[in-house]
Formats: structure tokens, C-alpha cells, sequence
């Protein structure tokens, strides 16, 4: 039974990579998603996701299933490379059952791709990984052509929730949440040289990222940041816990509100990685060789062998190779919002909705926190001065203000049209974004249509329009590989759903 369970988590977290309110999804379930996500002010079965006061309202057992197909496309160009994202379908899954009664308690439960965010690129170029020859006077190091840019970061939820009737027109209602997150990560991990505080010289007391620092002209390799690749593609997981608390009130059969409160979720990954500096190596290796014959070593062999043994009084073997496996942590989190919808009814065929809500990203992704330790090989230990490493990536990712407009209008008992629109300024910074993080989209246009089928069984249909958004880097803070970069990403999603009422 576990191997099952994680094989179906694995499932859902391999697919539910891709969001559109930065890292969340702009709706849940097909009827929500087709109004543009508004969903605060209005009564649905999967207000147990939103707005958990708004069973109360609820009056019949009530269950929605519904499926999501997402069709992104990610963009990355630079002075190497002009890349598409492998093109996947990703599956996005969401349950909601509601107790509906007409008791002052309802209860409810949800299982829900909550977001996430990724992408994957292929045979990507970069100065630093090529294969090289060790021979500084040869210049036809080809590039490593199977260097792929990849990652993941997948939240899931289950939320029991319970809401509270006070009144025929006034309700509360609190959902905690129980969430399961995966990351998997694969990419060059730039740094400045100081990162490497191992001594290389005891007598002048010269460390590793002095000598990778310092000017050519000067002795030194003349590196503006070390690179090594960074593989977490065995997945780190985590998990996390919050709540989210709702009141509803409806001022009359034309008129209602909603509030809710989401809580921050604190996810610490655990796992394995591995860091290879083989390439950025190799490249320092073929510097130090041609110093040496700059400097008189008679041939290029005699200056290996001068480089070689210098090395050994560094105490790097080279026959160990420079690739190590590390234990790892990541920090980061799930952020905290607020939001208030209102529904207008003006007539029994028509509903009109607004939701405005505030998402705390500018706290929760700051940095990713990430801690190694126990590193293997003893010449990245001997670089890094440590066999544990404490690293951290900069986001400064910003709050985000969503807008969501919706609109169903009922033909007849049978049919409902629904369209909406959505908008989220976008979170992320042109100085720390990267190709595979590209949780940018800004406009969402949305369509979508109910049917009842019979007179318990509901069918819903929604399809997402996520514009395209273009970023241009002029200076990144993560690596010189994205300076002058272009990144963009768009999604189209399709979202089918049934409803049972019993």
C-alpha cells in the first residue's frame, strides 16, 4: 500500500509542475477556473480549497472531480542558446467532497495540486561545460552537448475543513492543510570565487578562491564566479502544514461576500545531490598549464607535470576526480494571503464575481536556503575548506496583487456559460529570474461551459488562456550565463470536471 501511495504521489508531483498566480493556480475546478479563479464570494464545492465558510451554504452531499491539462511553453535565449521547454501535457487533479446539510456544521475535504512551477530544457550550451583536452594552446574544446537545465517544485494538499452557520446569512469556517511537496533540480550553480575558503598556500596563507579570483595578470585564473552543476534529480521532499480560515455573508439573494486567510507553510526538503565541478575544473587546469609555459615550463608536458605536482601540495588527487554526493537541505516556502470576493446575482440566470487577494511572496521567496553536508570527495572538500556547504540562491521574488473577474450566465436548467479574466502582476525580478523557474504570466483569459446531465450529475469544461510574458535580463545576480537573456513563458489549460450531487 505505501509503494502505491508514492507512486501516485510521484505521479502528481511529476506533472504538477506549472502555475499562473506565480506559483499557485489561479483556480480550482473547472467552474472556478472558467470565471477567471474567482471563487471567494460565491457557494461551490470547492470552496473548500478558497473559502471554507462557503459550504455552509451547502445544503446536499455534493462531490466535484475534475482534471486539469496544462500545455506550457517555455522560451530561453542567450548568446548560446535559443531553447523551447520540452513540450508536455501535466495532468493537474482535484477532488472536493462537501457533507451539505442543513445543520450549523458542514464538513468538507479536498485532495488538490495547490501549484508548483518548472521546466526542462535540453542540450543547452555554456562557456564553462566543454570538453576539455587539458592542452591550452589547442581552442576546439566542443561544447558538452547533453547538458540539460531542469526542475520541479510541486505542492500537494489535503485539507479536511469545517464551517460554522451563525446565522441564515452569516457563516465561518476554518480548513487546516496537510501538504507534500517534491523538488527535483538540475543546473550550473554559479558563485563568486570566495566560496572556496580552503588554503591552497599554508605560507602565504592564499585560499582556493583567492587563486580563482585573482587578475591573470596578477598570478591568478581571473574568474568573476565558479561554476559547478548542481543535481538534485533524485527528488527532495518535504512537508508542510497551515490553515486557511473563511467567513461568508450574504446581505440578500443578490448579494454576497467572502473573506479568507491562508497561512504560510514552512517546507525544509530533504535528500540527496550531487555537484560536479568537473568541467569548471578542467577549464581552471588548461589556465594554469598555460601560466605555466608563460612562465618557461620548456613544453607542454613539463608544464602539466609542474601543474600536477603543485596540485599535490594543494592536496587535490586528481585521479579522484572533482564530482561529490552530498546530503542536502533546502529552505524555502508556501506564502501566506489574503483575499475578499463579492457575488452579484442580479436574476436567476445570471452571476457575477470578484475576488481581490494579496500574495505574500516577497517573504516567502526570498532565497532558497540550501545546506550540504558530508561531501564526499576530498577535492571539493579541499576547495571548499569544509566537507559542508551552506548556499543560498537569491529570488527576491515581490508580492503579487490578483485580480479575478468571472461571469456564469445559465441558458437554461441545463446549460451555464461562464468567462472570466484574471490578472497577477507578475512576482519575479529580471535580476534573479532563471529559465526554469519562469512563474511569470500575468493575463489569463477564460472560457468555459457547466451541463447538468441529469438531475444529480453535473458536467464542467474550462479552458485557460495564459498570455504570453516576456522578460529581458540585463543583469543577473544568479550568473553571467543570463545577462542579456530572453525568457517567456505561456500555457494554455484545459480543465474537465464532473459533479455529483447525492
Amino acid at each position: 500500500m505505501k509503494k502505491l501511495i508514492a507512486i501516485g504521489l510521484m505521479v502528481v508531483f511529476t506533472v504538477s509542475i506549472f502555475a499562473t498566480n506565480g506559483m499557485n493556480m489561479i483556480g480550482y475546478g473547472a467552474r472556478s477556473s472558467a470565471m477567471g479563479g474567482f471563487s471567494l464570494g460565491f457557494i461551490d464545492v470547492n470552496s473548500t480549497n478558497t473559502n471554507p465558510s462557503a459550504i455552509s451554504f451547502i445544503n446536499q452531499r455534493e462531490l466535484d472531480v475534475s482534471l486539469g491539462l496544462l500545455m506550457p511553453k517555455v522560451n530561453f535565449k542567450n548568446s548560446l542558446n535559443d531553447l523551447e521547454a520540452e513540450s508536455n501535457i501535466f495532468p493537474l487533479p482535484n477532488f472536493s467532497f462537501v457533507n451539505g446539510n442543513e445543520n450549523k456544521f458542514t464538513f468538507g475535504l479536498a485532495f488538490y495540486s495547490q501549484g508548483g512551477m518548472g521546466a526542462t530544457f535540453k542540450d543547452v550550451k555554456h562557456n564553462v561545460f566543454r570538453n576539455y583536452d587539458m592542452n591550452p594552446q589547442t581552442q576546439d574544446d566542443a561544447f558538452i552537448t547533453d547538458l540539460e537545465y531542469q526542475s520541479m517544485i510541486g505542492y500537494m494538499k489535503i485539507t479536511p475543513s469545517v464551517a460554522y452557520k451563525v446565522n441564515d446569512n452569516f457563516s465561518v469556517g476554518i480548513a487546516p492543510n496537510f501538504g507534500y511537496a517534491m523538488m527535483e533540480m538540475k543546473m550550473p550553480y554559479s558563485l563568486k570565487p570566495a566560496i572556496m575558503k580552503g588554503v591552497a598556500n599554508p605560507e602565504t596563507g592564499m585560499t582556493f578562491g583567492d587563486m580563482f579570483g585573482a587578475p591573470m595578470e596578477q598570478g591568478g585564473l581571473g574568474y568573476e564566479e565558479v561554476t559547478a552543476y548542481a543535481d538534485m534529480g533524485d527528488a527532495v521532499t518535504a512537508y508542510g502544514f497551515g490553515a486557511r480560515l473563511g467567513a461568508s455573508y450574504k446581505v440578500n439573494d443578490m448579494v454576497s461576500f467572502g473573506l479568507a486567510y491562508g497561512s504560510k507553510s514552512s517546507l525544509t526538503f530533504e535528500g540527496e545531490s550531487k555537484m560536479d565541478m568537473t568541467a569548471q575544473f578542467g577549464q581552471a587546469y588548461e589556465r594554469m598549464v598555460g601560466g605555466a609555459l608563460q612562465q618557461g615550463a620548456a613544453d607542454l608536458e613539463t608544464a602539466q607535470n609542474t601543474i600536477n605536482q603543485q596540485l599535490v601540495g594543494m592536496g587535490i588527487d586528481m585521479s579522484l576526480g572533482m564530482v561529490s554526493d552530498y546530503d542536502v537541505e533546502v529552505e524555502m516556502a508556501w506564502p501566506q494571503e489574503f483575499g475578499m470576493g463579492m457575488a452579484l446575482t442580479p436574476n436567476q440566470k445570471l452571476l457575477l464575481g470578484i475576488d481581490v487577494k494579496w500574495i505574500n511572496w516577497k517573504d516567502a521567496m526570498d532565497e532558497f536556503k540550501m545546506k550540504f553536508t558530508d561531501g564526499t570527495n576530498q577535492n571539493i572538500n579541499a576547495m571548499m575548506g569544509s566537507e559542508d556547504l551552506n548556499l543560498s540562491m537569491p529570488l527576491d521574488w515581490d508580492d503579487q496583487i490578483v485580480i479575478a473577474l468571472g461571469a456564469e450566465y445559465r441558458m437554461n436548467n441545463n446549460i451555464a456559460l461562464r468567462c472570466g479574466y484574471n490578472y497577477a502582476n507578475n512576482p519575479v525580478p529580471e535580476e534573479t529570474i532563471i529559465p526554469i523557474f519562469p512563474a511569470v504570466i500575468e493575463n489569463h483569459i477564460t472560457l468555459g461551459f457547466g451541463y447538468q446531465l441529469s438531475e444529480k450529475l453535473g458536467f464542467d469544461a474550462a479552458y485557460e488562456l495564459n498570455l504570453e510574458k516576456e522578460m529581458e535580463v540585463s543583469n543577473s545576480i544568479n550568473a553571467n550565463e543570463y545577462d542579456g537573456s530572453v525568457q517567456s513563458l505561456s500555457e494554455n489549460v484545459a480543465h474537465l470536471g464532473l459533479r455529483y450531487k447525492f
